[in-house]
Order: structure tokens, then C-alpha cells, then sequence
């Protein structure tokens, strides 16, 4: 049997974990809240949903969480409790470098080690286009990265968030919680464009529900209101964003708003998308890139390639095509259990060896 190895990708909202042969496990987690629990919470995913693993690779972006004072304290803090939710087994933390760091050594390279999870996943999908240029469009419930690759490997012009953002390799919209008024600006309004209110009344997952992407959840209640999921609540939400309820607006104008929204979340992909295909042309050649879509939002990332003429891109992958079945609302704690499981294998078992 081999080795056991169970990777962790540690979010501000959400733990999000898998083992290297593809089975998952996600927990909505509110850092800014919730982070006296991560450590017992960890063992309990472990516990419950997974054997007993050998070893521990994680990933991270909860660092950036507002109940952290720094980076650094915040790596430290998560460093911390992975080691204290696994006493017996070995912890490893991917670096943005294309390493993984002991404990110890990620507590020192704090910047290494936040926000490294895009990078993770880059690594590990860039096996499967191992010639030429590549972009991998990985969309979740609050970020979108555009990550170029080349032979194979992460040619990102950033390592840093703040690099990233500069670059259009991170955006910060994604299909779940980013708030309407971050989007749009204006909506379109009885033959006008009505300015919205500045407030956290709607997110993007409100506009899918509405525009017939999602399906309602009654179950669910992690919205701007704490109301259920449902077609009625999301345009109520929507309605308040131009200060109004939805006994003021017809369903047509709500629909048209969703609609909107919508186009507007797409818009800002594709031109982040345009800045890093140029950037890629510029330093590699214009060779057209493959591009793999991944993550929660998979089918937006399909919606923003499709914006563009067919000659801006060569292959078209999609991370199920690459991975097992369900790993792809995971595919970062995959990626870094797999790219750790394969190491240890490479140094036959041995894992402390890295």
C-alpha cells in the first residue's frame, strides 16, 4: 500500500480537502470568525471522511483573513493548527517557488507560502500540456486566476496577490459570494442605467440563480440577507440594490438586471484574460494557447473563452477531463495532495525526505 497522503487547501471561507487518489471533502469555514476552530475542525474532516493519513500538504489563502493582523501572522496561525490537528504525521506547505516547506521553514517564508494554491494547481495541471504555452482559467466562489504556463510550468508575472492583480492573473470575481456592487456600478432601469447602492445586498450567486445558471438551494442560507437560495429571496436581494424590494420591480426588470450583472462579471475575465494572452504572446511567441477551465465556476471560465474568436486559443481542456470524478471544486487540495504523494513516491516513501 502506498503512502497516505492528504492535502488541505485552506481558504477564508472554505477548507477544501482531498486525498491524492480524488476523493474530497468541503466545509464552509468563516475564518474571520471561526479560526479559534480550524484546528479541531481539520482533524474532524480528517477524521471523518478520510483514513488515517501519513502525511499533511497544504495550501492556503486564509492568511489574508481580516482576523489576522498580517500575512505572516496569519501563515503562522495555520502552520500552527495543521500541526497541532496532526501530531503523528509530517506537515508540508507548497511554496510559490514550486516547493514544499516544512513547518518551520513556512513560518520563516511567510510570502512564499500565502496564497499559494493557484500555484499548486498550475503545477500539478501543467502535466498535461507539457509543449508549448497553456493558460489554466481556475474560477471559484470569490476569485478568478488566469495563470499562464509554458512547457509545462507556471510562467506567472506575479507570485504575490498584489502582483497578480497588476498583471490580470487574479481577479477578484468569482461565481458565489463577490457583492453585486464590486461588479456593476450601474444596471440597466426602465430604458435608463440606475446607479446601485453601495452595500453588500447581493452577490453574483444571486444573478446566476435569477438569470437560470444555479438552481435554488432552500437548504442554503449563506447569502447577503441570511435568507434562503431561492429565485424569490435573489430577486428581493437584487431589488434592494437599487433601494428598492421586489414588490417595486416587475420580474422582467429583475431578470434584465440579473443579466446584466452577469455579462458584466464576464466582461471583467475577459479583459484580464486579454492582458495575460498578450503578456504570454509577448514573451513566448503567439503560438495559440491550449486553455484548461477549472474550478466551482468552470462553466463561466467556458463562457469567458468563448468570447473570444476561436483563433485566440488552441486545445480546449476541462480539469474533469484531467482529473478523477468530483475533484474539481477541490482541485487545489488535490493538486498539492497529489504533487506531495508523487514526491514521496520519487523518493520512495520516504516523507520526510522533502
Amino acid at each position: 500500500m502506498g503512502i497516505r497522503v492528504l492535502g488541505f487547501d485552506i481558504g477564508g471561507a472554505n477548507i477544501k480537502a482531498s486525498d491524492a487518489d480524488g476523493s474530497t471533502h468541503t466545509v464552509a469555514f468563516p475564518m474571520w470568525t471561526d479560526y479559534s476552530q480550524l484546528s479541531s475542525t481539520l482533524a474532524g474532516i480528517a477524521r471523518d471522511h478520510f483514513a488515517p493519513p501519513d502525511m499533511i500538504a497544504v495550501t492556503m489563502t486564509a492568511e489574508l483573513a481580516d482576523c489576522f493582523p498580517t500575512k505572516a501572522q496569519g501563515v503562522s496561525f495555520v502552520v500552527d493548527a495543521v500541526c497541532t490537528a496532526f501530531p503523528q504525521a509530517p506537515s508540508r506547505f507548497w511554496l510559490t517557488t514550486g516547493e514544499f516547506a516544512t513547518a518551520d521553514d513556512a513560518c520563516e517564508l511567510p510570502t512564499l507560502v500565502a496564497a499559494a494554491n493557484w500555484h499548486a494547481l498550475a503545477t500539478w495541471v501543467g502535466r498535461g500540456v507539457p509543449t508549448g504555452p497553456a493558460i489554466l482559467l481556475d474560477v471559484g466562489s470569490t476569485t478568478t486566476d488566469i495563470i499562464p504556463l509554458f512547457d509545462g510550468r507556471p510562467v506567472s508575472t506575479g507570485l504575490s496577490d498584489v502582483e497578480r492583480l497588476l498583471a490580470g492573473e487574479l481577479v477578484y470575481c468569482g461565481v458565489g459570494r463577490t457583492p453585486v456592487s464590486s461588479i456593476v456600478r450601474t444596471v440597466p432601469l426602465r430604458q435608463q442605467l440606475c446607479p446601485v447602492a453601495a452595500e453588500h445586498f447581493a452577490t453574483i450567486a444571486d444573478a446566476f440563480l435569477v438569470a437560470g445558471v444555479f438552481e435554488e438551494d432552500d437548504t442554503a442560507c449563506d447569502t447577503a440577507d441570511g435568507r434562503a437560495f431561492t429565485v424569490s429571496n435573489s430577486r428581493n436581494r437584487l431589488a434592494h440594490m437599487v433601494c428598492c424590494d421586489q414588490t417595486e420591480l416587475t420580474v422582467e426588470e429583475l431578470d434584465q438586471m440579473a443579466d446584466a450583472i452577469v455579462e458584466q462579471a464576464v466582461a471583467l475575465a475577459v479583459n484580464a484574460l486579454h492582458q495575460v494572452r498578450r503578456t504570454l504572446a509577448s514573451e513566448y511567441g503567439d503560438t495559440p494557447p491550449a486553455v484548461i477551465c477549472s474550478g466551482s465556476g468552470a462553466f463561466f471560465a467556458e463562457r469567458v473563452v468563448q468570447a473570444f474568436a476561436d483563433a485566440e486559443f488552441g486545445d480546449r481542456l476541462l480539469l474533469p477531463q484531467m482529473a478523477p470524478d468530483g475533484v474539481a471544486e477541490s482541485a487545489c487540495a488535490f493538486a498539492v495532495a497529489r504533487l506531495a504523494h508523487d514526491r514521496c513516491r520519487d523518493d520512495l516513501l520516504d516523507v520526510t525526505a522533502f
